[in-house]
């Protein structure tokens, strides 16, 4: 691939990273404790479990590339609890972990030492599952908060970010 070609792509998914990132912040803002207790159809997860499971699956999966990089960051659950999945509800807490592993995510994935254990080809794949795994939740959220009665965040503003905005 032309050096070009690979900058520019380089470059498209730090722009896709930092879009997702401020989908995120978006959502999280639109959220209120009530609504992170939300339960998608079906027995499935609240809002704030998917939450904490995109955080944390994001940070899990982030550790056999660099472990020493992925271990200090923040988790949205109790994780001294074998027996359930407490997330914590505080949607503002939720923006800032989920801004945290994915600014750690980032920054690992451009200046990898290698793929360490990774189970993906290149850190650059890794990066984009980890993005379509984001956006997977985040539909699962609002259809959640849609089949709870909640009103959803406004869509001008959800898609603004991957356009640019």
């Amino acid at each position: 691939m032309p050096n070009a070609m690979a900058g520019e792509l380089a470059g498209a998914t730090v722009q896709a990273v930092g879009g997702n990132v401020r989908v995120n912040d978006v959502l999280c803002v639109h959220l209120t404790p009530e609504m992170m207790r939300a339960v998608t159809p079906g027995g499935g997860m609240t809002v704030a479990q998917h939450l904490a499971h995109m955080a944390g699956v994001t940070k899990g999966w982030l550790s056999p590339l660099d472990a020493g990089a992925a271990e200090p960051l923040p988790i949205l659950y109790d994780d001294t609890r074998q027996d359930a999945f407490v997330a914590q509800e505080d949607p503002g807490r939720a923006a800032q972990v989920l801004r945290a592993v994915w600014g750690t995510t980032l920054e690992t994935a451009i200046n990898p030492e290698g793929t360490g254990n990774l189970s993906h080809p290149s850190a650059a794949q890794f990066v984009t599952h980890m993005l379509i795994h984001d956006a997977h939740h985040r539909g699962q959220i609002l259809l959640a908060l849609k089949c709870s009665g909640f009103p959803l965040p406004d869509e001008d503003a959800m898609w603004g970010p991957p356009r640019g905005e």
